[in-house]
C-alpha cells in the first residue's frame, strides 16, 4: 500500500508554520494549565504534607485525597514536573477508580491530566493507553449528551494530530479510530439535533477522515512520499480496501448532510453554504473522476452567478475559484505549508495548475543559499498535490505561471 499524496506530517520538517498541530494542541489542552510557571518549594510542600496528614489519619485511600492529588499534579504540571505530574495522575486515578469505580466519572480530570502530561513527555504510546481508557471511561460514565458527543470529537482530534506526525500504513489504525469516533458522535446527535455545531464539527471531520483514508492507494508508481513498512491486509481493523470503498459511498452522503445543515444555519447563498457544496467537487477531483468534478464545478459556479447581489457574486466566485486552493480545502489539515510574501520566504516557485487540478512545469525562481536539497524534495512533494481548478464562466481552465514563495525549515 502505497501514500498517493504528501500528508503535512511529510512537510513538518520543511515549514516554520504549524498551524495544524496548534490548532491539535488547542484542541488537546484538557487541564486548565495556561502556562509554566515556578512554584515554590514551600507551596508543593504544601501539597505533600496536607496529602500525608489524610494518608495517615485515612489510610491509602481516604476520602478527600483524590481531590489534593488532582491538585498536586496540575501544580506539578503547570510547573513543567511532567514525569511527576504523571505518577500523581496515575496515583489519582487508582484511587478514584477504588473508591468511585472502574469507570466512574471523577477519573476524567486525572487522566486528562495525564495524557497532557505524557504527551508534552513524548510518550505517546504510554498517551494512548490513556485516551483509550479515557473515552471508555467517559461512554460509560457520562450521560448521553453534548458532553459526552464532545468526548467522541476530542479522541479524534488526538488520533488526527498524532497520525499527522507520522502519517505512515502502519498508523493507519488511527483513522479507523477517527472514523469510529466521528460516527458514534453523529449517531449520538441523532438525539440532539438542536446540537447543530456539533453535528457541523462531526460532519467536517468525518470529511477530512475520508480524505486521508484515500491518501493510500495501490497504485504501481511509487510515491515520493512514500515510507513503506509491512503492512497486513488481512489484519481487521487494517483492511484498507473495504474501508476505501467506504470511503467513496460515504464522502457524498456527509457533503450533503453538511450542505444541507450549513444552508440552515447560514443561509442557501452564504458562504459556509457554497464551500461545503465545492467539497463534492473536490472529493471527485481527489478521486480521479475528473469529468464528474469539471460538470460540479460548473454547476456550482452557474448557481452563483445566478445570484441577485452582484458583490457577492464576485466575492463568492474569488474566494472559491480564483484563489490559489490546494485541497483538501478543510480546516485541520494541510498537504502542503501556505505560500507567504515574497520577502518572508526562502524558496520562491513558479508552476502550472492544469484544468485538471495537476501541478505542472515547476521552475526554481529563488532558493536562498543552503535550501537547493529542500527545495527540491519540496518540488517533488508539489508535483503530487492537487489543486482546484481555475473555473471562468463554468469552465475549467489551465492557471499558468502561480508564482509561489514557502518558508522551508532545516530537519
Amino acid at each position: 500500500m502505497k501514500m498517493r499524496v504528501p500528508i503535512i506530517a511529510s512537510l513538518i520538517v520543511l515549514s516554520t508554520n504549524a498551524t495544524v498541530l496548534a490548532q491539535a494542541a488547542d484542541v488537546l489542552d484538557m487541564t486548565d494549565s495556561e502556562q509554566t510557571i515556578e512554584l515554590s518549594t514551600a507551596e508543593l510542600d504544601g501539597y505533600r504534607d496536607v496529602i500525608k496528614s489524610l494518608e495517615e489519619t485515612g489510610g491509602a485511600y481516604a476520602l478527600g485525597l483524590s481531590e489534593e492529588l488532582l491538585g498536586f499534579g496540575l501544580a506539578l504540571q503547570r510547573s513543567g514536573r511532567h514525569t511527576q505530574a504523571v505518577e500523581i495522575f496515575q496515583r489519582g486515578t487508582h484511587i478514584t477508580r477504588i473508591n468511585q469505580g472502574l469507570y466512574s466519572e471523577q477519573q476524567i480530570p486525572f487522566l486528562k491530566g495525564s495524557i497532557n502530561s505524557l504527551a508534552v513527555l513524548q510518550d505517546i504510546r504510554a498517551a494512548d493507553d490513556q485516551q483509550d481508557y479515557l473515552i471508555r471511561v467517559q461512554q460509560r460514565a457520562l450521560p448521553a449528551g453534548p458532553e459526552r458527543i464532545s468526548a467522541w470529537l476530542a479522541y479524534a482530534y488526538w488520533q488526527r494530530s498524532q497520525f499527522l506526525k507520522d502519517p505512515v500504513d502502519t498508523q493507519f489504525p488511527r483513522l479507523v479510530k477517527m472514523l469510529d469516533a466521528y460516527q458514534s458522535a453523529l449517531n449520538e446527535l441523532k438525539t440532539f439535533e438542536d446540537e447543530r455545531q456539533l453535528v457541523a464539527d462531526s460532519l467536517w471531520g468525518l470529511i477530512q477522515t475520508y480524505f486521508l483514508i484515500t491518501s493510500f492507494d495501490d497504485e504501481k508508481d511509487a510515491s515520493p512520499f512514500e515510507r513503506r513498512t509491512n503492512f497486513d491486509e488481512n489484519a481487521p481493523q487494517e483492511n484498507f480496501y473495504e474501508f476505501y470503498r467506504d470511503a467513496d459511498r460515504g464522502a457524498p452522503q456527509a457533503i450533503e448532510l453538511l450542505v444541507h445543515l450549513l444552508s440552515e444555519l447560514h443561509g442557501v447563498t452564504s458562504f459556509e453554504a457554497f464551500h461545503a457544496s465545492i467539497q463534492l467537487a473536490d472529493w471527485h477531483l481527489w478521486r480521479g473522476e475528473r469529468r464528474t468534478a469539471s460538470e460540479l464545478y460548473r454547476q456550482i459556479d452557474q448557481v452563483i452567478g445566478e445570484l441577485e447581489d452582484e458583490t457577492q457574486i464576485q466575492d463568492l466566485r474569488e474566494r472559491l475559484f480564483n484563489r490559489i486552493t490546494l485541497l483538501p480545502d478543510i480546516s485541520g489539515i494541510r498537504l502542503l505549508p501556505p505560500a507567504v510574501p515574497a520577502e518572508e520566504g526562502n524558496v520562491t516557485l513558479s508552476f502550472n495548475v492544469t484544468d485538471r487540478g495537476s501541478v505542472r512545469n515547476v521552475k526554481r525562481i529563488e532558493v536562498a543559499e543552503g535550501f537547493d536539497g529542500l527545495a527540491g524534495k519540496f518540488i517533488r512533494y508539489l508535483r503530487h498535490a492537487v489543486f482546484r481548478p481555475h473555473v471562468i464562466e463554468g469552465t475549467t481552465v489551465t492557471r499558468e505561471g502561480v508564482e509561489q514563495t514557502y518558508v522551508l525549515q532545516v530537519d
